[in-house]
Order: structure tokens, then C-alpha cells, then sequence
């Protein structure tokens, strides 16, 4: 543990190994504000408490939807297990280092802030800060993400949701065929309803299915052809081929 007695994790200083749990050493800490906690060892290296609880005293904010927000946009950052870290941290997108602590994010987006909105980066190559970022609705947003890709038809050139709004295309279904290399003109015919499958409450292609579910279209489609139900042809393992 000498490796952590002295070190700072956010307000926390780490002072001296006081226990130990079920889940490892537990470190007495020196908050910034003049308190004291004692924190399990491996919550302060990944980073699940910054202060004694002083953060949350101060600003009363701790359970808003725009304190999730920071806290969304750090994890993105920082988190490999993030679903969304290859997009942002994976790609060397950060935050201003004052943002850090909760109280200077709001102090700098406060301003414009609505419960129906979201955050986002006006330049999607550059890292999260004041002069950076603002707050808009979620169609705003998704035009404006790195996933993104453009379409040019007629000589119009829009994204593929506001292509698939002004021709009333299912957004989903027509990202999936492009994604799989579709032409434009192929991508925008309508789907065969015998493609379409219903699995508790979520309607997507067979190919959307079976990718999902680790198999091959074929293979799904054998098994409903058997006269498998869906929910078995969906999560019956695969048979292993004998070696």
C-alpha cells in the first residue's frame, strides 16, 4: 500500500492504512475541506470517491439529471468498460481539468442547461470544455456524432437520420443496410415483412437477430424453418463441431 499513502485522489488525501475488509486494505484520507474518510483501497484507484462527501454537501445536486451528465461524460472519458470509451477516451478525448470537480462544470454549463437536453461537443475532435460543448435536444446531437456518416442523393448531402426522416425510412433498419454495404437505391426499398422479427417488444431484421445472437442468418433461419419458436432458435447454443 506505499504506493498509495501520500498520493491524491481528487479531494482525498491518502494518509495510512487503518483496516482491512473483505474487499481489501482501507485507507484513512484528509479531505481538501478539513474531513476525514476511510475508503476501501480499490475504490480510490478507480476513482469511486473523490471527498469526503463534501462535494454533494455543497451543491445539493448529486442526484440531477445534469450531475448524471457529468458524471456520464467523465465515465466516457475515462472508462474502458464504458460501452461509448472507444468514441471518446479510445480516441484521446478528454475534459478540462477543472471539470474534474462537479461545482466548476456547473459554474461553466449551467447557463442554457434544460432537463431535456443533452451535452454535446460542438466539434466532435476536440475535448470537453466550456467554449467546447453546449446543451441541445437529443435529434441535434445525433446529427452532430462521430458515428455518423453522410449521404448524397439528388445532389443533396445530409446524414443518414435526416435521410431516413425525409423519406420515411426506418432510421435503424436503413443505418443496418448501409453499415452492411447496401447502395443507397438498395438500402431505401421497403423490407420484406417475412424479415421482420418481434422478440419481446423489440422488432428488428433476422440478420439484425442473428448478429446478435452470435450466429449466422442461415443458421436462425434454418431453425425457424424447423418450426423452432423464437425465443428457443434465439438462445439455443450453437452445437460445437467435433473436433
Amino acid at each position: 500500500m506505499s504506493e498509495i499513502i501520500g498520493r491524491k485522489f481528487g479531494l482525498l488525501t491518502a494518509v495510512e492504512v487503518v483496516g482491512k475488509n473483505r474487499r481489501g486494505p482501507l485507507i484513512k484520507c484528509d479531505c481538501d475541506c478539513g474531513g476525514t474518510k476511510t475508503v476501501n483501497a480499490k475504490e480510490l484507484r478507480n476513482g469511486n470517491n473523490k471527498s469526503c462527501g463534501c462535494i454533494h454537501k455543497k451543491h445539493g445536486l448529486s442526484g440531477s439529471r445534469i450531475y448524471h451528465a457529468w458524471g456520464n461524460m467523465k465515465r466516457r472519458c475515462n472508462d474502458p468498460s464504458n460501452k461509448s470509451y472507444q468514441n471518446y477516451g479510445g480516441r484521446g478525448i478528454t475534459y478540462d481539468k477543472r471539470w474534474e470537480q462537479f461545482e466548476n462544470f456547473y459554474e461553466d454549463m449551467k447557463e442554457g442547461y434544460a432537463d431535456n437536453l443533452t451535452l454535446d461537443r460542438i466539434d466532435v475532435d476536440k475535448d470537453y470544455s466550456k467554449e467546447n460543448c453546449r446543451w441541445v435536444d437529443f435529434e441535434t446531437q445525433m446529427n452532430n456524432m462521430t458515428t455518423n456518416h453522410l449521404v448524397t442523393y439528388k445532389g443533396e448531402t445530409m446524414t443518414q437520420a435526416e435521410f431516413a426522416r425525409k423519406y420515411n425510412l426506418d432510421y435503424e433498419l436503413f443505418r443496418h443496410r448501409m453499415k452492411k454495404g447496401w447502395s443507397l437505391e438498395r438500402a431505401m426499398q421497403p423490407v420484406k415483412q417475412k424479415e421482420l422479427l418481434t422478440h419481446k417488444g423489440e422488432t428488428k431484421l433476422v440478420t439484425e437477430w442473428a448478429d446478435e445472437k452470435g450466429m449466422t442468418y442461415h443458421q436462425l433461419k434454418k431453425r425457424l424453418m424447423r418450426g423452432w419458436s423464437l425465443e428457443k432458435a434465439l438462445n439455443q447454443p450453437l452445437r460445437k463441431r467435433p473436433k
